[in-house]
């Protein structure tokens, strides 16, 4: 990873400032891309010349395009595209405001559609790859995250149209899809949501930023050499299990409850 260039989207906080100290460690040089320039600003204080920061609303074309021209300008190429900007939204679709519906779509969706397509040309001479966060929330449907499972879902599959159409071209195309992660996207819900979350996850714990970001250097890396149209679940479990009732745990509660 040594002296390779990064653009990370979404690299103020949580996953996205994860995968920039990561990368920085690794010997990778970073435009850190955010619409948070307070926070991007310290990052880049903390991580030293490694990092520059560039504040952009993933919401808008000329400014995703401006991100890629800007890592192009300041490090001279580019090897690595971590698509990571993302927000969340809340409803059923037939209660959800078109305008946020429309927003969702943009900073989701599109923005990974947009910086991945200026940054492929220049993919294509260094056979760089792109990494994208997706979520399990694309693997299957919410109560009432309409916008975001559906951006998602759609993030999996432009991965997957993207691998098989540039791969012989040298550029790789994987997701990550996190489940529930301690992150501020999620750090201000209410403990019983919190609890609700964290007691259907096999582990019994959220993850870390951290662990997503490790998994995110091994797909950007030569160890990933051959893998390409993949979506990683990085999830404590959560994708693993059918749904179905823990019937052992009912039964000890059972047990323990009766006199």
């Amino acid at each position: 990873m040594q002296n390779k260039i990064a653009l990370i989207t979404g690299a103020a906080s949580g996953i996205g400032a994860a995968t920039t100290r990561r990368l920085v460690g690794e010997g990778v040089r970073v435009l850190a891309v955010d619409i948070d320039r307070e926070n991007l600003e310290s990052l880049a204080a903390e991580l030293g010349a490694a990092v520059h920061p560039h504040r952009a609303d993933m919401a808008l074309r000329e400014e995703v395009e401006g991100a890629v021209a800007a890592a192009l300008t300041h490090f001279g190429g580019l090897d690595i595209l971590v698509n990571n900007a993302g927000i969340g939204s809340f409803g059923r679709a037939g209660e959800l405001d078109p305008e946020e519906w429309r927003r969702v779509m943009a900073v989701d969706l599109d923005a990974v559609f947009l910086a991945s397509r200026a940054a492929l040309p220049h993919l294509v001479a260094r056979r760089g790859c792109i990494v994208n966060t997706a979520s399990i929330s694309g693997m299957g449907a919410d109560y009432a995250f309409t916008a975001y499972n559906t951006a998602k879902a759609a993030v999996i599959n432009l991965t997957r149209a993207m691998a098989i159409d540039y791969a012989r071209d040298g550029v790789r195309v994987n997701a990550v899809s996190p489940g529930y992660i301690d992150t501020p996207l999620v750090s201000g819900m209410p403990d019983s949501i919190t609890h609700g979350f964290v007691s259907r996850i096999p582990m019994a714990r959220a993850g870390r930023p951290e662990e997503i970001a490790a998994v995110i250097r091994f797909l950007a890396s030569e160890e990933a050499s051959y893998l390409t149209g993949q979506n990683l679940a990085v999830d404590g479990g959560i994708t693993a299990h059918t749904g179905q009732p823990d019937i052992p745990r009912i039964l000890a509660d059972l047990t323990e409850t009766t006199p």
